[in-house]
């Protein structure tokens, strides 16, 4: 390389975006899918597309950086999350080879035998929260047990909004409980706290949080205690189920096969691998069915033809092919933090948030917005994680903060609320999964919110907000 090359190189990383430039991609994004979402109706696609070409346009043209610079921070944009969207890609073919194979249509089967409307609800938030917990991940929750709960809560006649903020509550309290979850991995690591001292601290927010949402979802199953179920109708769906489908305990096996590869530690995409081919050998062992029609349910979903309207919407569903509105989404989202994040633009504009954070409460306040702001625009936990932390890391030290408030402040208003944005690959992934926009589960999702409001109260109160001891000071 010449050493013409090395200068220009080196004037590149040296390039600073002004307070303008800065801000004029993030003001471009919000107008834009605000504009979209709320006047025109439509995909936020063609918005983040634009809102990508904006930032691309502002670093060329405006701030002198060369088209491989863009480049290179789009790409690092998107290998931030490509394992998750290679995870997406295999839920689909998971939920089509498990539908095919019989798993979740026994599943299903059971459930809406053994629970009921009433506590239909509170089982939900709490099994998808035991099994967060011992896998460490909430992805894996929603997509195996979750995925099961959602069909027998439509079977059960419940509101689809609201089996989905079960569901997403009890994943996500259980994540955060987990000291195996890669987000409170990351998180701790970054802002140097011990990992089960910030589970602890975490709790905080977290265990209040779950009890007044497993409170909220009991007063809520009460108001269908009264209804008479139609047991006419539920023998019905059991009866169709057991009609197309071998139904029996045997069944359960690639379910329970996926948590204990998820458990002991086996990484997500082979364990969920593993799980699409157990569907595959339980659709021909099991169920009979041929080579052509397998492959086709695990490349462009089953397809179910009862007559019965319930079981054919249940049942209808997975597939790579299905994924694929979710993965374009996620990839023009990350291209965009990509580039504000590789040029400098978030760093100039959080050296801006911090010039006026002079108490322990604006910091504290000015660290809420911060992760959510860059949750919204980023699109990655790791990446908001990273630089949420180590921007407030000394700033919270200085001020006599102890560092795992950041890291507590970092999860409950970045991993949380992440499920709820339909552009993000967690909300993206939630609605690919379980076919529920985030927007219509959101104001179900009641651990999430609550967590996120405690958290702010504890920023604005200063309880709990453990103050750093003069020995780790020094």
């Amino acid at each position: 390389m010449s050493d013409q090359q090395n200068n220009y190189n080196e004037h590149q990383e040296t390039i600073r975006p002004t307070t303008a430039q800065a801000f004029t991609p993030m003001i471009a994004l919000v107008v834009l899918i605000a504009f979209s979402a709320i006047v025109l109706g439509v995909d936020i696609h063609i918005p983040l597309f634009l809102s990508t070409v904006i930032a691309a346009v502002v670093a060329v043209a405006w701030m002198g950086h060369n088209w491989e610079t863009v480049e290179e921070g789009i790409l690092k944009g998107i290998n931030f999350a490509l394992g998750a969207v290679i995870i997406l890609a295999i839920v689909g073919i998971l939920i089509g080879s498990w539908i095919e194979g019989g798993i979740v249509p026994t599943i299903v089967y059971y459930g809406l035998q053994l629970l009921s409307p009433q506590i239909f609800l509170v089982a939900t938030l709490v099994i998808t929260a035991v099994v967060s917990v011992f896998t460490g991940s909430s992805w894996s929750s929603i997509a195996t047990i979750g995925l099961a709960l959602a069909g027998i809560g439509q079977g059960l006649g419940m509101p689809p909004a609201m089996t989905v903020g079960a569901i997403v509550s009890g994943a996500y309290f259980g994540d955060k409980l987990s000291p195996l979850s890669d987000t409170t991995v990351v998180a701790s690591g970054t802002a140097g706290v011990n990992i089960y001292d910030h589970i602890k601290h975490m709790l905080y927010v977290s265990g209040p949080a779950f009890v007044i949402s497993a409170v909220i979802f009991g007063i809520l199953g009460f108001q269908f205690a009264g209804e008479e179920l139609d047991y006419g109708e539920i023998g019905e769906l059991t009866g169709t189920i057991a009609e197309h489908f071998n139904v029996g305990p045997l069944m359960f096996l690639p379910i329970i096969a996926v948590l204990i590869m998820i458990l002991f530690r086996v990484p997500p995409i082979p364990a969920l691998t593993g799980g699409c081919i157990l569907g595959f050998i339980w659709a021909v062992v099991f169920q009979g069915a041929g080579l052509a029609d397998i492959f086709g349910s695990m490349n462009y979903g089953y397809v179910m033809d009862s007559g019965i309207e319930t079981i054919d919407e249940l049942f209808t569903a997975g597939g790579l092919q299905s994924m694929m509105w979710t993965i374009s989404l996620i990839l023009v989202a990350l291209a965009f933090g990509g580039i504000v994040e590789h040029t400098k633009m978030m760093e100039v504009m959080l050296e801006k948030v911090l010039a006026v954070a002079t108490t322990q409460k604006k910091l504290a306040f000015a660290a809420h917005l911060t992760t959510l702001f860059l949750i919204l625009t980023v699109n990655s936990h790791y990446l908001t994680h990273v630089l949420t932390c180590r921007s407030y890391k000394h700033a919270f030290e200085e001020s006599g903060l102890h560092a795992k408030n950041i890291s507590r402040i970092s999860e409950a208003w970045g991993t949380l609320p992440s499920s709820l944005i339909p552009w993000n690959p967690c909300g993206a992934f939630v609605y690919g999964t379980l076919g529920v926009y985030p927007f219509a589960y959101l104001p179900f999702a009641f651990f999430i919110l609550i967590a996120m409001v405690i958290s702010l109260i504890y920023g604005f109160t200063g309880f709990s907000m453990e103050q750093l001891h003069e020995k780790e000071a020094s």
